[in-house]
């Protein structure tokens, strides 16, 4: 070999060695926060539909912790992606940089929509429906929720250390929450007549706050917020008339965090045992008529017959005393109308409190006793499980563990076939249940 090929020769050796060298740096892994490149397999062709050639790449998961480095075409970064199958008020489409979450809620003609982008990547250019659209930025780091009722999902996915703000600190039950309202790393953004301290909310700047979206002012609540910078994600599992619709919005809290993989494992976990208690008692002959809540100042509120509650007693072996009704929401009667179609109700379900004893709620009326439930002690509360300051768990773990919930009704409705201590719920005037 000539000396002029022979340096040539090693010339590209070294260019080679160099070129090796920098794609082993890529393929390291990164510490918590850092920035995280997506790289694929050079020997391995892009996946179909993949643009960009040998430049694409391919992500085995979604990246919960850092961000992207600039983007390639063609790699898709949320290859762990949400389907919802319960849940009717939410949907969720993808693009290989960012996913757009939608939310219908009963005040609003079309869906609220939120563009979610990998953290690392530019912001698209939004037109059309989505051009002002909030955009967040996932995983998101900071987040607030004004709603207990999710806080049981950031336990399931294990990102509590995510939340950096509640509604009301008393009502919180879910302990590793507890826990860091106690370490001072969580705050309370609530107020006493309910509606959030907005202007400490705004000096916080979360990545997003979690609202329901209920009430005349939800819209221009959350606009408040957006303009100043804190970005609002409308929480509506409480419309979901079924409760593994409403469980399934662990997964929206997956998105949030690009955890869907794992709010999709918590989610069938349930489903399973949802199914399992159903099937226990699907077959029954002697379904119990159950009665539900109480009056408050004169008026009783029932849960309509297609509603939630109405749901769990007919899957759970029961039969709700207003099943005929075809609404999903609340309805309002008078005590008479609600004693002239529940006296007979085996079950009451709602009353009062475990605490309190059966003559105690006789005492606030004492058409009461008329009932059927009432008179044979079935009488149910729902705070079996309360915190010390008067937080409930049957509202923030109960709705979204609805099979424990379910488990809960049945074990109730037929204790010698289901084999369960209710957890939410127990007889009234036992106090030890």
């Amino acid at each position: 070999m000539t000396p002029p090929a022979l340096l040539r020769t090693v010339a590209l050796l070294l260019l080679a060695t160099v070129v090796l060298a920098a794609c082993g740096e890529g393929d390291s892994p990164t510490d918590e926060g850092e920035t995280t490149t997506a790289t694929g397999d050079p020997d391995e062709t892009p996946e179909d539909g993949a643009t960009g050639g040998t430049d694409a790449t391919t992500l085995d998961r979604n990246l919960v912790d850092g961000c992207a480095d600039d983007a390639v075409d063609g790699t898709d970064h949320f290859p762990e992606k949400a389907t919802f199958e319960h849940a009717q008020r939410v949907d969720v489409t993808y693009s290989d940089e960012y996913k757009v979450l939608e939310v219908q809620t009963t005040f609003t003609e079309e869906p609220l929509s939120l563009v979610l982008v990998q953290c690392g990547l530019d912001a698209p250019e939004l037109d059309g429906d989505l051009a002002d659209a909030p955009v967040i930025e996932v995983p998101v780091r900071e987040a607030v929720t004004l709603t207990t009722a999710n806080l049981a999902h950031f336990e399931a996915l294990g990102a509590v250390d995510r939340l950096v703000g509640v509604g009301t600190t008393d009502f919180v039950t879910t302990e590793p929450v507890l826990e860091r309202i106690e370490a001072g790393e969580i705050a309370g953004y609530g107020t006493p007549g309910g509606p959030p301290d907005t202007e400490r909310l705004i000096a916080a700047a979360p990545d997003v706050a979690i609202m329901d979206a209920f009430g005349e002012t939800a819209l221009d609540d959350f606009a408040r917020l957006g303009d100043a910078g804190v970005d609002v994600l409308p929480n509506a599992d409480f419309d979901e008339a079924h409760p593994l619709g409403r469980a399934e919005w662990v997964k929206v809290t997956g998105l949030l965090l690009n955890r869907e993989a794992d709010a999709e494992v918590a989610f069938d976990e349930i489903r399973a045992g949802y199914e399992e208690v159903a099937a226990q008692v699907a077959d029954v002959d002697d379904r119990p008529r159950v009665l539900m809540d109480m009056p408050f100042e004169g008026t009783w509120f029932a849960a309509g017959g297609q509603s939630l509650s109405a749901t769990l007693i007919t899957d759970a072996g029961g039969e709700y005393v207003f099943a005929d009704d075809d609404s999903t929401g609340s309805l309002s009667y008078d005590i008479e109308a609600v004693l002239d179609r529940g006296a007979d109700a085996d079950v009451w379900l709602g009353a009062g409190s475990v605490s309190t004893s059966m003559d105690d709620l006789l005492a606030q009326d004492e058409r009461f006793g008329s009932i059927a439930a009432a008179q044979e002690g079935e009488v149910w509360a729902g705070d079996a499980m309360v915190s010390p300051d008067g937080g409930n768990a049957r509202m923030e773990r109960g709705i979204y563990r609805a099979d424990e919930l379910l488990a809960d009704f049945a074990a109730i409705f037929h204790p010698g076939l289901v084999d369960h201590d209710p957890i939410y719920y127990g007889r009234v005037g036992d106090p030890g249940s």
